[in-house]
């Protein structure tokens, strides 16, 4: 090879080189951003919505035969739930998994006041019930996809809690009896009555229908039907001496339909 040649052969391999490294980082650069971009638009973007709901539930199946002999009641002498009014604050997260496929991630929730059918018709307390609620709905869109109705499966976890009337944890034979002995807070009989209410799954049906009026803005009505039959048990609690006593097993219906009307924000 020409020794004069050489050098000039060397530079040029030298910034071919160079040039080519160059296109490469150059091609790299705007690859990592396409992809951060494809992501939030494939599974982001008019996908993701976030919202609060006005929501309120109704008891649909709360009510026994009189017969405590039998034990066809819900447990002792309780053989009625009553609706206590509550409108509530739930907060809801959808994700539309495909086109015509969203998952709901929601709250549930409902309170029962326990009517018994001796004694006047008195209550023992209230039992409240609530938990979260995740739901696979069906979309059938409408109106270039601006408006859809939607139907769906879903399981909660219901947790329970039963807030017992002090008078009737207390062992008195009624209200008015434990007025009349000064509304204390002592038990009468160095005992206090509890029911213990189950936690437990149920399972839930749903129909409503979206509107987005605008692309940021969804406003959804739903309609929610939720089978939940917890197991309970009455008894006495002796404190630190013995415990909880288990006297009769039972079980409650909180059966109850619930609508709710939320605005989210979609992503």
């Amino acid at each position: 090879m020409n020794r004069t040649a050489f050098p000039f052969s060397v530079l040029l391999v030298a910034l071919a080189a160079t040039a080519f490294a160059e296109a490469r980082a150059e091609s790299r650069a705007p690859a990592v951003q396409l992809r951060a971009e494809s992501f939030y638009d494939a599974w982001i973007k008019d996908r993701l919505s976030i919202g609060l709901g006005l929501s309120h539930s109704t008891l649909t199946d709360a009510k026994r035969p009189k017969d405590v002999e039998n034990r066809r009641t819900f447990v002792g002498y309780i053989w009625k739930l009553e609706d206590v009014e509550q409108v509530g604050i739930i907060p809801e997260v959808r994700f539309r998994a495909a086109d015509y496929v969203r998952l709901v991630l929601s709250q549930d929730r409902v309170v029962g006041r326990t009517r018994n059918y001796n004694q006047q018709k008195h209550s023992d307390g209230d039992i409240n019930v609530w938990g979260p609620q995740i739901l696979v709905e069906g979309l059938y869109p409408l109106c270039d996809d601006t408006v859809f109705l939607h139907a769906g499966l879903g399981l909660a976890y219901e947790f329970t809690d039963f807030n017992e009337d002090k008078w009737w944890k207390l062992g008195y034979s009624s209200r008015d009896s434990w007025l009349y002995y000064g509304g204390t807070n002592k038990a009468r009989q160095g005992y206090y009555r509890e029911i213990h209410v189950d936690d437990g799954f149920a399972w839930t049906l749903s129909a409503g229908a979206s509107w987005r009026p605008n692309p940021r803005l969804e406003l959804d009505l739903s309609l929610r039907h939720t089978w939940f039959n917890p197991d309970c048990q009455f008894g006495y609690n002796y404190g630190s001496r013995k415990g909880f006593d288990k006297h009769q097993d039972g079980d409650f219906d909180f059966d109850h339909l619930s609508v709710a009307l939320t605005a989210s924000y979609v992503f």
